[in-house]
């Protein structure tokens, strides 16, 4: 199939199975703790500043997020862009392991402040993405001529660097080993991690899944062909505002950022109603619940500049989090794992299951429905808690930690099938 980005994908080019299967396994376990957190310390969402909050948001970030974008990265590289990473399997160990043992140094850290967990983040964190952009790098000096969905994830890549260099500098302050100011940093942070690195990603990976997976028609040649770059630009035009000391020009800027993201979002709900699919399935429902709660975070990181009470900002954090990127990853984690193992068996000449029968539908709904549940309880706890009450933190946690915990069973099973089919 030919993407609408107009580059022909290269399933030949797939890497070894275990290469991304490993973060997609291992990404719902840091959700689970996340739970486990939030069940202990329902409080963690008064505020957003705190020790524990901070590491709570990273366990999704960092543990999550992070696992699962690399891990699909090293799928669409070589598919998409044609930039075939080196020694696949070595790598995705070698990365695998630094950004797993990373995460948990940088969550123990943040969580007791503890400067030689930070530091030790700060170097395997620092190994491991340098290591995968290093050769993600190499890969794609030797790739085609970019066209949208390469050249976009170029820019993803280089905005996801900033993002975690920014985020790394920002833990070495924590330390003690920098003496640089810290909220701005930390507003450079953010912004360069949640529309540059992960939202630029979504937009050259949507360029491609949105119109194949979900039957839409494609994408504006406009937005694929201008939006990253102006997302991106932006950026930096907003970082000199940040770094320079310029208020209203940092506020006129974070508006064109929203509204830019907004011209995304908007888009991409209008061609899903007009997709042919007859039944929208469990993807498809992902990404309109995600879609219509970055718009909604959106708005709240906006308030939060206006208005002072910490509810917007915690609001912001979940609306865009969980409810955006959390749920757009598990729809997208819901096609892409069975169809790796399906495309697997058939280019090893094995006879492969039906994709339902590798994945069938209903555990999917079931822990969709699950997810659902958890964002609205985040929603109630997060309102609560910065009014001083934590009565729905206890239960939010629990129904995270049943939502991600079902997420990797839901995962497991297609491997399950997979060897299964490979066996008989």
């Amino acid at each position: 199939m030919t993407p609408s980005a107009g580059h022909a994908l290269g399933y030949d080019a797939a890497p070894a199975l275990s290469a991304p299967l490993r973060f997609f396994v291992t990404a719902p376990l840091f959700g689970v703790v996340a739970g486990l957190m939030l069940l202990v310390h329902p409080e963690l969402l008064e505020s957003r500043w705190t020790p524990g909050a901070l590491a709570l948001t990273h366990l999704v970030t960092v543990g999550f997020m992070l696992m699962v974008m690399v891990g699909a990265l090293f799928q669409i590289l070589p598919v998409v862009a044609g930039a075939v990473l080196p020694a696949t399997r070595v790598l995705a160990t070698i990365v695998h392991g630094l950004l797993g043992s990373g995460a948990i140094a940088l969550v123990w850290g943040l969580a007791a402040m503890q400067p030689v967990a930070l530091t030790a983040a700060v170097w395997l964190l620092g190994s491991g993405f340098a290591t995968f952009v290093a050769a993600a790098a190499y890969a794609l000096v030797r790739a085609p001529v970019p066209q949208a969905t390469p050249r976009d994830l170029r820019l993803a890549l280089i905005a996801l660097t900033i993002a975690i260099l920014l985020g790394l500098t920002l833990a070495m302050i924590l330390t003690g080993e920098l003496a640089l100011p810290l909220f701005p940093l930390l507003k450079l942070h953010v912004g360069w991690a949640w529309l540059g690195g992960v939202g630029t990603l979504l937009a050259a990976t949507s360029w491609v899944v949105v119109p194949m997976f979900q039957i839409t028609p494609p994408y504006p040649q406009v937005l694929t062909r201008f939006w990253a770059m102006s997302a991106v630009g932006l950026l930096v035009l907003w970082s000199a505002a940040v770094l320079g000391g310029f208020p209203l020009l940092e506020s006129a800027l974070a508006v064109a950022l929203a509204l830019v993201a907004g011209v995304f979002i908007v888009t991409t709900l209008h061609l899903q109603r007009r997709s042919r699919r007859s039944t929208p399935d469990t993807t498809f429902r992902a990404f309109q619940l995600g879609m219509c709660s970055l718009i909604g975070g959106i708005l709240c990181v906006l308030a939060a500049h206006h208005l002072d009470h910490a509810a917007w900002a915690v609001l912001a954090g979940v609306l865009i989090l969980h409810g955006g990127f959390v749920s757009i990853m598990l729809g997208m984690l819901y096609k892409i794992v069975p169809f790796l193992a399906w495309l697997h068996l058939t280019q090893d000449k094995i006879k492969a299951p039906n994709m339902k029968k590798l994945q069938p539908d209903q555990p999917v709904r079931r822990q969709f429905h699950t997810h659902v549940g958890a964002f609205v309880l985040l929603i109630a706890a997060a309102l609560a808690a910065t009014n001083g009450l934590t009565m729905f933190g206890r239960l939010a946690g629990l129904i995270v930690m049943v939502e991600f915990g079902w997420l990797a069973w839901n995962i497991l099973k297609v491997l399950r099938a997979y060897q299964r089919a490979r066996s008989t």
